[in-house]
């Protein structure tokens, strides 16, 4: 249905119960689409969830429930209180039925196979005895383990005259049965389909056994992200006392003791203590992080040395984890656009494949005169080899598992468009500082004259500059502190837009630009004059550093390029996507960065709306683009490109606008982004061949008479299966 969302919409969640094929989604779509308020509802079948988008001032949830329920499915709100259902034991009751239904099925397959019927009844002149007990255990096996089939099909039927799958199941498993029931009372020589009847039964408990097995196998991601957050944690008191409660009890604002390898309970900040913690479970970062007294924490991740006391700032569905969970579950139950052409081919697909059973009956019986026993076999091949399923499933299992392999890989991606959008992209735009710099000023040369020392040089400049809040200031101050360079200074002034002046042990040190040189009447050597002129075309900020109006030496500072960034961006090049700069830095150290990492295509000094404008420039004579940021700034850009891709620590802001967010720091995040949406398309692709292939051959082979329902009901059963199996490959795809 089409969307016609309102500004201030609400969305909810559903469990969706009784589910089991394409036909059933759109049923449920259908209903959910008249609730009074609905703008759209997307309902998948892999994961029995629905998202629900609608006007909280006219629709309700009770509302919503009632119409699912109207539509014969069995409905329920997912809250944060309540995370996916666990189907443990609809699985065991699908196993159950499976043994039972096999069990019993067995001699009636074998004995009838063998020929044994005829033999008994060549021998005692009159209805075998053993076809009764045939009857019988067929009986057990399609009303007793197989009365689900029957009662979906009801259920459909009562509900609004629908169909689904259950209802193929049952009148193709049913009229074999009835069939060969009013052959045994009417005829000495009946002609019989019970073993038809019963493995038909069987083996699509089989399919429906081992898909959910598949299905279980690709939600593994939303099952491991949740297993990751401790079940309690240690709260210190008041008093120093601890105390282990329940994660649920935490509160923001608690001081809780974490020890070697324990895992971290909810977010929050280190007041105590150093050690190293392993995020790779959510970031994917290889090597453990170290903290301090200050740093965030994570809840979930693993706590590797030494002991750390911790603040909460963030409990319950506030921490990342909890907001991983629910952006992967949101993903993972959204829909492709490439999921359109299946959906409206299952809307028509059951009443089509009723006709098409009927007609091949019809044809049989009086164009062929097979008789009711001949036109039977071929009318029953078509209902029970029809497969919905397979179409239903062909999308959003790759989905699901795509998107799950991207949260392993601190890749989250926002739903199911976005992934299919990211295989288009043939330019990604990069913003600079933040993303492909480190977004923090740091010393990168420091060079001295007139027989200064480097340490002393950085020693007194550090002195001069720390009183300063300037982040070139703190560039060189924190560079001091790292290498144990302690000072002080007294008389500080800053000189506005110039630089610093301060005494340092006596001496009259200033530390700024070229002008405060001029201004100072501070004299340059040749070489102090070459190298700011070197260091600026590198696109770095050099400042003098003067002591006692002389020049002694030069600070660089710079926001570093990220390890690996360049490499990053060859690879994107090998991919055949071209790769370009936009920042509102200025165009000498745009260019400088951009020589550094090979990259051609630079536009600098743009602003915010200037970034908008130039991804519509590119996009109107162009491929598809991604955009590439960090910052406040770049959300109006991530929001115009076709995929919004975040870096690791972006502003939220910038988070909601984007379409990915890397969990790391690693532009190599990019191309993994890309190359998983290739390789789920792909398998999107092989999928739906399947899906349609199978129906588009099966149906008529089963119409001709060239399948037996047994074939018929073993060839469905697997259909389902391969599809979400060949979804699972997307779990080892190579992605480097």
């Amino acid at each position: 249905m089409e969307s016609t969302t309102r500004k201030d919409a609400a969305v909810c969640t559903l469990e969706i119960q009784g589910m089991h094929c394409a036909s059933c989604v759109g049923r449920i779509e259908r209903m959910l689409g008249k609730v009074t308020g609905v703008d759209h509802a997307d309902v998948n079948l892999a994961t029995n969830r629905a998202r629900v988008t609608y006007d909280p001032g006219q629709a309700t949830l009770a509302a919503m429930v009632a119409a699912v329920e109207k539509a014969g499915f069995g409905a329920a709100p997912v809250t944060a209180a309540k995370p996916r259902a666990e189907e443990t034991p609809r699985r065991d009751a699908v196993l159950v039925n499976l043994i039972g239904a096999a069990i019993l099925t067995l001699p009636v397959l074998v004995l009838s196979m063998m020929g044994m019927t005829s033999v008994a009844m060549d021998r005692m002149g009159q209805t075998s005895w053993l076809l009764w007990t045939f009857a019988v255990l067929t009986a057990l096996v399609v009303f007793g383990f197989g009365r689900q089939f029957f009662a979906g099909a009801w259920s459909a039927f009562r509900h609004g005259g629908a169909s689904t799958m259950d209802t193929l199941v049952a009148i193709g498993s049913g009229a074999a049965y009835f069939y060969s029931l009013a052959e045994l009372l009417s005829s000495p020589h009946p002609r019989t389909y019970f073993e038809t009847s019963a493995t038909i039964v069987t083996l699509i408990l089989m399919g429906r056994w081992l898909e959910g097995r598949a299905r279980r196998r690709a939600s593994d991601a939303i099952r491991s992200l949740a297993a990751l957050a401790p079940k309690t944690a240690s709260v210190v008191g008041s008093d120093g006392a601890e105390r282990e409660i329940p994660l649920d009890q935490i509160s923001p604002g608690d001081v809780i003791r974490v020890r070697p390898g324990e895992k971290i309970a909810v977010d929050g900040t280190v007041v105590e203590g150093a050690s190293a913690v392993d995020e790779a479970m959510l970031t994917g970062e290889s090597m453990p992080v170290d903290k301090a007294t200050g740093d965030a924490v994570i809840g979930g991740t693993l706590n590797t040395s030494g002991a750390l006391l911790y603040r909460a700032t963030a409990t319950g569905d506030a921490t990342v984890l909890a907001q991983m969970v629910r952006l992967v579950e949101e993903a993972q139950g959204s829909k492709a656009p490439v999921q359109r052409l299946a959906d409206a081919v299952s809307a028509v697909f059951v009443p089509a494949v009723l006709g098409i059973a009927l007609v091949t009956f019809l044809v049989w019986f009086f164009a062929l005169h097979a008789g009711i026993a001949g036109a039977l076999a071929p009318a029953v091949a078509v209902l029970v080899i029809a497969c919905p399923c397979a179409l239903g499933l062909a999308t959003p299992t790759a989905i699901m598992v795509g998107t799950g392999r991207g949260a392993g890989l601190g890749i989250l991606i926002k739903n199911g468009e976005a992934l299919e959008r990211a295989h288009q992209i043939g330019r990604v735009v990069f913003d600079k500082t933040g993303t492909i710099t480190e977004g923090r000023p740091v010393v990168t040369e420091i060079v001295t004259y007139g027989g200064w020392e480097r340490g002393a040089l950085l020693q007194i400049a550090a002195a001069a500059e720390r009183p300063s809040e300037h982040a070139l200031a703190r560039a060189i101050v924190a560079q001091a502190d790292a290498e144990a360079l302690p000072g002080t200074s007294t008389e500080f002034t800053s000189l506005a837009g110039q630089g610093v002046r301060a005494t340092v042990d006596g001496r009259a040190v200033l530390v700024g630009t070229a002008r405060m040189c001029e201004e100072w009447e501070i004299a340059l050597s040749s070489a102090a004059s070459q190298d700011l002129a070197r260091l600026e075309s590198e696109g770095k900020t050099a400042m003098i550093v003067a002591v006692d109006g002389r020049a002694a030496g030069v600070v660089a500072v710079a926001d570093t390029v990220r390890p690996g960034a360049k490499a990053a961006l060859a690879r994107l090049a090998g991919m055949g996507i071209s790769v370009a700069l936009l920042t509102g830095d200025s165009p000498r150290v745009a260019q400088a960065v951009a020589t550094e990492l090979g990259v051609t295509e630079v536009r600098a000094g743009v602003r915010p709306d200037g970034k908008v404008a130039a991804l519509r420039e590119w996009r109107a004579n162009g491929p598809a683009i991604a955009m590439v940021g960090d910052g406040v700034n770049d959300a109006p850009a991530l929001a115009q490109a076709d995929l919004g891709v975040a870096m690791g620590r972006a502003a939220d802001v910038a988070m909601e606008a984007a379409d990915i967010t890397l969990l790391r720091a690693d532009l190599n995040g990019v191309a993994d982004a890309i190359i998983l949406s290739r390789a789920t398309m792909k398998i999107i692709r092989q999928n739906l061949f399947w899906a349609f292939i199978f129906n588009i051959i099966g149906i008529p082979m089963a119409a001709l008479g060239l399948l037996s329902p047994t074939i018929a009901a073993l060839a469905m059963a697997f259909s389902s299966v391969t599809v979400v199996t060949n979804s699972l490959r997307l779990k080892t795809a190579r992605l480097r």
